[in-house]
Order: structure tokens, then sequence, then C-alpha cells
């Protein structure tokens, strides 16, 4: 069903043929950062109720009947290039490529890639062609060469539809009414007015009523786990996740015309932010010191004052534009007050540094010189704290002298120990538990223990399904385990995401516990994907344990047969 402003919209323009004039960006008048009650004109008002009665639903009203006219059209905006990037004449779109943004290409994108539904595998190539499509028309090469990490860019697109797939407000209204979600849990109530950042978020559950009437009065909604309750949300990030290889997350914003929820603050994560609905206006700004640029953790809120200059970009952002900037990047949105906003904000690469890596690279490596070097374990000289610390900062006696230059050339001789494997899988590990459950498309569904394994009639089991040396398997996806030596247990563990929640942290860390005989098998499956292999020429003597160790694997969703196994009619 068509919302009330889509049919408020389509009724001016039967009204007035005319294409409606677009306002020099210079008429917009500039908005003060305090929440605005915009003007309501009593006909639409009085338009908007009768809709809304004579449909006869409790479909919520994305623009809470304040819209005032047909929105105001902001002028059109090239994407906005890299820093020192000479502007390109955009190319001649050809039909099928993936920067056409026609609602089939992108409608039939999404059911190839993101829906459960499709007949098709999920490919190696086919995370990078949804990362493609997020960007477009830029593409990966030379977004990661000239924008990644370094500036923020804008992609205007003058498409309404190339989102809807994901979220609505009609969407938000069913989940809220559908499901049982708590204030800070899921949903925060938010207010940016004169300076001033507040959460309005009370115990219990955030019921749509009152979610409404906070809106209703200037307050904005975040919902932190929308993927949960949004299939499209949740294949769209496990699918960016097997192109990252780190955990993808997503929050959704709705925010009232004239208003904004959050203050000036950097994060500590890549933003990729799409206007799903309305417009939104943003103010960028530089890293107030060097060592805010891609910071590792967030920001508290900064105070107006606080700003340093001009914003280096302010952009708007209509439905289907896309913003990136940079984890660091100090920004705050807000709508003018003709105009709703809905956006989600899908970020990368938290805690994703050579400074997270090294953590765990410096922890390993001394573990290992250690053990190798008996230099590293003798005694530190006598009365060493009478010339060391804090309070003899400023000593430069022989001793602390001569313990300086040891402790430098220990640093040297660790880097014949370097170990970058251990602190990577415990990179990885965390990766395991951060992360989405991959979503199996049918076609993949039919050939794992989800569709393809016993079943149950009247307390009988029937189809019990045998596994035999022909039967050929892959991994369900490069990222949904990881082999881990577990050198303090003396043994190897699987560390995988299938059974993990679909919210963040929502079960424990999943893995399997399991002989280093195996240890090859398991090799031969990663380093085989997204190829199949056959369970007979799995680097193993005994015949027994390749079926053993690919029953296991399989009982987790971690393999896909190439076909359907048999199965053994007889009931057990």
């Amino acid at each position: 069903m068509e919302s009330a402003f889509e049919v408020y919209r389509k009724k001016l323009k039967q009204k007035s043929p005319e294409k409606t004039k677009r306002k020099k960006a210079s008429s917009i008048k500039k908005k003060k950062n305090v929440i605005q009650k915009p003007k309501v004109n009593l006909k639409t008002k009085q338009f908007l109720l009768d809709y809304a009665q004579s449909s006869n639903t409790n479909e919520f009203q994305c623009a809470n009947g304040k819209l005032e006219d047909e929105p105001m059209l902001l002028p059109q905006e090239e994407i906005l290039p890299a820093n020192n990037i000479q502007k390109s004449k955009p190319k001649k779109k050809k039909k099928g490529k993936l920067d056409d943004f026609s609602s089939q290409n992108i409608q039939h994108l999404i059911d190839s890639s993101l829906n459960t539904s499709s007949d098709e595998s999920v490919s190696l190539e086919e995370p990078e062609k949804v990362f493609q499509w997020l960007i477009s028309p830029r593409l990966p090469r030379d977004f990661f060469n000239t924008i990644w990490e370094k500036v923020a860019i804008h992609i205007k697109r003058n498409h309404e539809n190339v989102y809807q797939e994901l979220l609505t407000t009609n969407k938000l209204q069913s989940i809220f009414l559908d499901n049982v979600l708590f204030y800070t849990r899921n949903v925060d109530v938010v207010s940016y007015t004169n300076d001033k950042r507040e959460t309005h978020n009370v115990e219990g559950r955030a019921v749509p009523a009152a979610l409404w009437d906070y809106y209703k009065n200037g307050c904005s909604i975040r919902i932190l786990n929308p993927h949960t309750y949004c299939t499209k949300l949740h294949s769209l990030l496990s699918t960016l996740q097997e192109y990252f290889g780190c955990m993808v997350g997503v929050n959704a914003y709705l925010t009232p015309p004239g208003s904004q929820g959050f203050a000036p603050h950097y994060d500590d994560i890549e933003a990729f932010v799409l206007q799903l609905e309305g417009r939104k206006h943003w103010k960028l700004y530089a890293p107030l010191t060097s060592s805010e640029v891609l910071p590792r953790y967030s920001s508290r809120n900064f105070n107006r004052d606080e700003l340093k200059g001009k914003p280096v970009k302010e952009v708007t952002l209509e439905e289907g534009d896309l913003l990136y900037f940079p984890r660091g990047t100090i920004h705050e949105g807000f709508t003018d007050p003709e105009a709703h906003s809905l956006h989600i904000t899908i970020s990368v690469y938290q805690k994703t540094s050579y400074v997270d890596l090294m953590e765990h690279v410096l922890k390993y490596t001394l573990s290992a010189a250690a053990s190798d070097d008996v230099e590293f374990r003798e005694g530190l000289p006598l009365q060493y704290l009478q010339h060391c610390g804090f309070a003899n900062d400023d000593c430069d006696s022989k001793m602390r002298m001569t313990l300086k230059k040891k402790v430098k050339r220990l640093l040297t001789k660790m880097i014949d120990h370097l170990d970058i494997d251990s602190a990577a899988d415990e990179l990885g590990k965390q990766f395991m538990w951060d992360s989405m459950p991959p979503i199996p498309t049918k076609n993949e569904r039919e050939h794992m223990m989800i569709l393809n394994g016993e079943k149950i009639d009247k307390g009988k089991i029937y189809d019990k399904i045998d596994f035999n040396l022909n039967v050929e398997v892959r991994l369900l996806r490069y990222h949904c385990m990881r082999l881990v030596n577990d050198r303090s247990e003396d043994s190897l563990k699987i560390y995988y995401n299938t059974d993990n929640a679909n919210y963040y942290h929502g079960e424990e860390l999943q893995f399997l516990v399991i002989d280093y005989m195996y240890e090859d098998a398991i090799k031969c499956l990663i380093h085989a994907y997204p190829n199949y292999v056959q369970i007979g020429k799995l680097p193993l003597d005994g015949d027994s344990d390749k079926i053993q160790i690919v029953s296991d694997l399989w009982e987790k969703g971690l393999l896909v047969t190439r076909y359907p196994l048999s199965y053994n009619s007889e009931e057990s």
C-alpha cells in the first residue's frame, strides 16, 4: 500500500503538471542546531488525516503528517571526488553494468546475492560484486587507492528506490509491532538541542506508540540491530563481511523534520551512510589532532566551540545517495523542516588496524623469544627501581643507560622470533565471535544438513543420510570458520560462526576441539574454497577418519555438498 506521503505527492503533481522549479542552494536558510517545528499547512494536514482514516490501517506515516508542500528539491550534485583528483566526465552507462541503478538491476542483484531464495551458491566473486554495487559507480580498486581511510566521498545517484529493499519506515513500524525490542539494548531515543545531547531511554519495552510520540516531539530513533529483524540487511552484512574479512555492523537512524539527534563526534569505524528515505544534511570536520586520525576508539561529544574552522565538507543526502567517511572524521547530521530522514550506517574495520595486530604479535613473539633465548629470562639489575619509573624519569645514571641499551637489544633480537600467524588467529577468533552467521542460499540449504538431513514422522526417524568417499564437499563460506593451534591446550580448535545469533554476541564463542591428525584435511578444505573436494581425497590415512571429520563439520553447518546426499529410507 502506498504511504500517505506518496499519495499526496501524486495528488500535487496531478494538480500542477509543470515541473517544480529547483531552489538555489543559496536560497536555503541555514538551520540552527536546535529542534525546529515545521509549519503545518491545514489543507495538507487534513488530507493526510483523511487518507489515514480511509485506508483503515495502522501504517506509520513516515513524514508524521507535517509536510507543508512537495519536498524541496536541492540542486543536482556530482560525485565528490577525493582530494587532488580531477573530475572526469561521466561515462555512458551500459545496460546490465553494476553502475546501472535501475530498480530492475538492483532488484536482480539483491535477489541473486542477498536473498536466501536464490537458487545459486554464493561464489568467491559475489562479495566483491555486492561491495561494487554499494559504491557504484566507483570501482573498488579506485576506492581503496584514493579514498579509503583518506577522504570522505558523497555519491549522488538520483534514484529513490535504490535501497528500498533494505529498510523503510513502514518496515520499522512492522518490526516494532511484531517483535519485542527494549530501550538501550535495541533502541535509543536521543535529541540534540542547544549544544546538549540527551538520551531519553526508559526501562522496558520500546512500544511503537511511545516511540512515535518521542519522534513527534523532535527525538531521533536509533535501532541498534535492525538486521536481526530484516533478512535483507542480515544478508548484506554477512556478504560484506566475506569481502572485508572483519565484522560488519549496521545501525538505523530515523530523524524527524527540523531536528538533530547527535552531537558532533567521531567514531572508530569506517562509515558507509545509506540514505533510505527523506534527506539529511551533513557537516564533516577534520580531526582536531594528529592522534585522532584513524583513531582506535570513538570520541566524546564535542561542543561546537571546540570545532576548529569550517567543515571540510557539507553535503545533503537524498534518497539513494551514499556518504563514506573514514574513522576519526568528526560529523553531525540534521534534517531541514521539510523532510524526515531514514538512513543506515554500515560500519567496518573496527579494531582491525596494524596496532591491533601488533598487540598480539608482541605478546606471541616475546613468548617465543623467552622460550628460546635465556637472555630474556635473566634477572634485572639489583635496585633497578631506584633508577627507573615516573619518579626517576630524569635520572641519567649509568645503570639506567645500561638497562635501556639492553632492552633495545632484546627488542631487536625479538624480530628473529616474529609470530604473525598466532596474532592473526587472535583477530580471526574474535571475528568469528563478532560476525553475523552466514545465510545459505536456497540451493545451499538443500545441500546442507538444514534440509538434507534426517526427518521425523510420528516419532520415527526417516531419510538417514550416508556419507561415502565419493561425496564432494566444500566450506559454506571462507570466513565461516578459523583453524587455530591452541598450544596452551595442545590441540587444534575450529572456531566458527554458523551457530552465532543474529545479533552481536548473542551466543558464546563457538568452537570444536579436534586432533592434530586432522590438520591437513582441514587446511585442504580451506585452501580449496570455493571448489569442492572429494572426501576420499582428503589427506588422511583412514577412510573412517575422513568420514568422521566431514560428519563433524557437516553437523555444524560448515559444509555444503556438490549434490544432495542419498537417503537410507529405512527407519531407525
